[in-house]
C-alpha cells in the first residue's frame, strides 16, 4: 500500500513512516525540507521511498502529493503559543488539514487517518475522556485552531468521509527530531526541577501510536476515532518510578494545584509581551494538575494492541534524553550507565 505521512519530519510522523515501511509499505512524505527529512531518518535507520517538497497550505502541492496514493495519514502541524504566530498557525492547522482532507477526499482516497491531540477533547471536571467525548472549548489562538480542525474533521466524518481520528496523549519515546513538551517537562522533571502536584499526567511511547496507524491503515475503514491515551501516572508515581529506575534520591517539593495554574497564567503573560516561547503555559499546568483520565479500551480491544510497558517507556525516555545531551550522566543515574 502507497501511504503518504504529512508532519514526517516531527515525532508522531517520523516514527508513523518507519513503521510503515517496516511492515512492507510504502511511503512518500510531504515536507518542507528535504534535507531535514534524510537526517532524521537516518537516525532512524530507514529509507523513504519517495519525498515530495510542498507545504500543507499549498493545495497543488497537496494535490500532488496525495496522486496516486492508497492511504493518507496527516500529522502535520504548527505549534506555538506566541501571538506573533497566531496567524500562522490558523493557515498551518487549519488551512493545512482542509487541503490534505480535500485532496485526499477528491484523490478517491478510502484511507485517511488524522492525527489530532486529547488536548481537543479536555474538558476540566469530567471523570474520564475517550474518542466520544466532545470537543473543548479552546482559550488561545493555537488551541482554538486544533478545535477547529477537529469539528472540521468530524463534520467530514458525520458524511461519511473514510476519515479515522486518532488522539495520542503526552507523546514520548526516543529519536525526537525536536525537544516536545512531553520531553521538556520530563528533563525539567528529572534534570532541575523536581515537584508533585495534584492528579498527574498520560504519556504513551510514540512507537504505540506508530504501531496503532499500521493496525488502522491496515484494518481499519473509517469514519471511527481511536483515543491513544497510554499509561497514566500520577505525580508521587512519576517520582517513585523515576527514583527507581535512576537509583537518585530526587528531593522534590508539592506544588498546589492553584499554584500551579497561577505560575501558567503569569508565563502566559511573559509569552505575550516577549513573544517567546515559555515551557509553561496555563493550558500546559491545567493539564499538569486537573488531568481527566484517558480511556484507550477501545483500541486497545478493537485493534488488539497494548501499550509498552510504563517503566519501560520512562526509562526509554530518560536514556535518550542522556544520550541525545539533554540530561547529564548524573541526571540520568543508573540508566546512563546501563547504555
Amino acid at each position: 500500500m502507497k501511504v503518504l505521512v504529512t508532519g514526517g519530519t516531527g515525532f508522531v510522523g517520523s516514527h508513523t513512516a518507519k513503521a510503515l515501511k517496516e511492515a512492507g509499505h510504502h511511503v512518500r512524505l510531504l515536507v518542507r525540507s528535504k534535507d531535514k527529512a534524510k537526517s532524521v531518518f537516518n537516525k532512524l535507520g530507514i529509507e523513504i521511498d519517495d519525498i515530495i517538497v510542498g507545504d500543507i497550505t499549498d493545495k497543488a502541492a497537496v494535490a500532488k502529493a496525495v496522486a496516486g496514493c492508497d492511504a493518507v495519514i496527516h500529522s502535520a502541524a504548527m505549534v506555538s503559543t506566541a501571538a506573533k504566530d497566531a496567524q500562522r498557525v490558523y493557515e498551518t492547522n487549519v488551512g493545512g488539514t482542509k487541503n490534505v482532507m480535500d485532496c485526499s477526499l477528491d484523490a478517491g482516497i478510502k484511507k485517511i487517518i488524522y492525527v489530532s491531540s486529547v488536548s481537543a477533547l479536555f474538558n476540566v471536571g469530567d471523570e474520564v475522556m475517550n474518542e466520544n467525548s466532545p470537543v473543548c472549548v479552546a482559550h488561545n489562538p493555537y488551541g482554538r485552531s486544533k478545535v477547529e480542525c477537529e469539528n472540521l474533521v468530524r463534520e467530514l466524518q458525520e458524511k461519511g468521509a473514510p476519515i479515522v481520528i486518532t488522539y495520542p496523549a503526552g507523546v514520548v519515546g526516543s529519536h525526537d527530531p525536536g525537544l516536545s513538551e512531553p520531553h521538556y517537562g520530563l528533563k525539567m522533571f528529572v534534570g532541575l526541577f523536581t515537584f508533585t502536584s495534584s492528579t498527574g499526567m498520560q504519556f504513551v511511547n510514540v512507537r504505540d501510536i506508530a504501531n496503532a496507524h499500521v493496525a488502522i491503515i491496515e484494518r481499519v475503514t473509517g469514519p471511527d476515532r481511536f483515543m491513544l491515551g497510554g499509561h497514566y501516572y500520577s505525580w508521587n508515581d512519576l517520582l517513585a518510578i523515576t527514583r527507581k529506575l535512576t537509583g537518585r534520591q530526587l528531593p522534590y517539593v508539592h506544588i498546589p494545584g492553584n499554584l500551579l495554574r497561577m505560575l501558567g497564567k503569569c508565563a502566559d503573560v511573559v509569552i505575550k509581551i516577549t513573544g517567546k516561547q515559555f515551557p509553561f503555559t496555563a493550558e500546559g499546568m491545567t493539564y499538569a494538575s486537573q488531568w481527566v483520565y484517558a480511556d484507550s479500551s477501545k483500541m486497545e480491544k478493537e485493534l488488539n494492541l497494548e501499550f509498552t510497558d510504563r517503566e519501560e517507556t520512562l526509562a526509554e525516555v530518560i536514556r535518550w534524553l542522556y544520550k541525545d545531551g539533554h540530561l547529564s550522566a548524573k541526571k540520568a543515574g543508573k540508566l546512563a550507565v546501563s547504555i
